[in-house]
């Protein structure tokens, strides 16, 4: 036996088992979960024509929408929201871990268009004129007050001077068309606020919405105010939900299921292989790892879709082992050291694995590139998968078996078992 190969092979495996184990809590931690696994509700909106008819493209229009949104569900307390553009005016929202879900769906659609108007329906002030927007409360008995200051972008003394005790209307999305005589009548009104100037002001300053709000819609308009309002409306095309129970369920179920599948996986390779099979469970540990790694590092988000394809990849990796394995085992040349049939078996199933795997890569890239929603993630975890299983079940577990190989181990228990038969015949 050659010692150095020996002490090489154990450093080497040892530092693979100490780097999983020293960040293996960080990246569990950074681990982004879908709304199936956790809770939450995904909302498709089209972006319809500007408000206001401006020389902008609309690919700035959904930038602006997004942005703004964005703003929104921030201020909801939400963290790592997911929200893409799909077909240049659809905007695809992916909230998890939410508790109040209609809230949150009420505030994100909330003030496409916030502005005061006068009974005419003349534009008065825009919410681009707010500076600030607060809310008061003097106690649980009182209604709250909606409180809004002004920026320097607009007179104020001089707005309540022409209308002084007059009327002002505040509108949500109003559009060319509505008339406030109309809209007051409705039952899904876009009027949410209407008050009298009762004199002139002598000074710039703001103004309070006082109403019969409770401190929920209070919250709500003052957030929705606070944000400005979009540069579009939006047209809710689709949308879905689960409870936030519903979603720990299945992550249980579905980490139940994965530790028993792939426990399954272990036993019957330490079953078919023996001491093969436990460096093909590191090889498959180390992919556990670098799959879940990597997708961590790109910032995506897990969902039972992407657990699926991370399944699937563990498979792919396990048929490579198994293949290198069965090549292996056809190497019987006496002659051969077994580093040597190591490399035989590993160039006979490279063509095979690297095409298995090529083909797989298309398919996904396909998926991803077409694809949208869940399929989408299907597709990116799959990606990631097939890269991480080919750099472990095929070129980690080759150096592990070509450095074992070094060590001479093989061709010295080979030796004592012949001895050992040796000794009994003559006995």
């Amino acid at each position: 036996m050659k010692k150095s190969w020996i002490v090489s092979t154990a450093i080497t495996i040892a530092l693979i088992f100490l780097l999983i184990i020293s960040t293996s809590k960080n990246i569990l931690e950074e681990l982004k979960l879908g709304l199936d696994l956790q809770g939450g509700f995904e909302i498709l909106y089209e972006v319809q024509d500007p408000y206001e008819k401006e020389n902008v493209s609309k690919e700035e229009i959904v930038a602006q929408t997004v942005s703004l949104i964005r703003d929104r569900i921030n201020l909801l307390g939400i963290s790592e929201p997911v929200i893409t553009i799909e077909d240049n005016d659809r905007i695809r929202i992916q909230v998890s871990g939410v508790k109040d879900q209609q809230e949150a769906r009420e505030f994100i659609s909330i003030g496409g268009n916030i502005t005061f108007r006068d009974k005419d329906d003349n534009l008065v002030i825009s919410s681009r004129d707010f500076k600030s927007v607060g809310i008061e409360q003097s106690s649980k008995d009182v209604a709250p007050v909606v409180t809004i200051t002004f920026g320097d972008s607009i007179d104020m003394r001089s707005v309540t001077q022409t209308y002084e005790h007059q009327s002002l209307v505040l509108w949500l999305d109003y559009v060319e068309g509505d008339t406030y005589t109309r809209e007051k009548s409705q039952e899904d009104s876009k009027i949410i606020f209407e008050g009298v100037i009762d004199k002139a002001w002598s000074s710039n300053s703001g103004i309070a919405l006082s109403s019969d709000f409770s401190p929920e819609e209070a919250q709500l308009l003052s957030k929705a105010l606070s944000t400005g309002d979009l540069p579009a409306p939006l047209e809710e095309v689709s949308s879905h939900s689960v409870s936030s129970q519903l979603g720990e369920q299945a992550f249980k179920n579905t980490i139940i299921a994965g530790i028993l599948g792939i426990s399954l996986i272990f036993l019957f390779m330490i079953w078919r292989y023996r001491w093969l099979g436990f460096i093909s469970i590191i090889c498959m540990i180390s992919y556990l790892y670098l799959a879940i790694g990597i997708f961590v590092f790109m910032e995506g988000v897990l969902t039972l879709t992407g657990l699926a394809a991370f399944i699937l990849g563990l498979g792919i990796a396990v048929d490579a082992t198994i293949l290198t394995f069965e090549r292996l085992k056809e190497c019987k040349n006496p002659n051969q050291s077994f580093e040597k049939r190591v490399m035989q078996a590993s160039n006979r199933t490279f063509l095979t694995i690297a095409d298995a795997h090529l083909t797989t890569l298309v398919a996904a890239a396909g998926l991803w590139v077409f694809g949208v929603g869940s399929v989408r993630g299907f597709a990116s975890m799959l990606l990631i998968s097939i890269v991480a299983g080919f750099l472990t079940c095929y070129a980690l577990l080759r150096l592990l078996l070509y450095m074992i190989g070094e060590t001479k181990i093989v061709e010295w228990n080979k030796v004592r078992h012949h001895k050992r038969g040796a000794l009994k015949e003559k006995s």
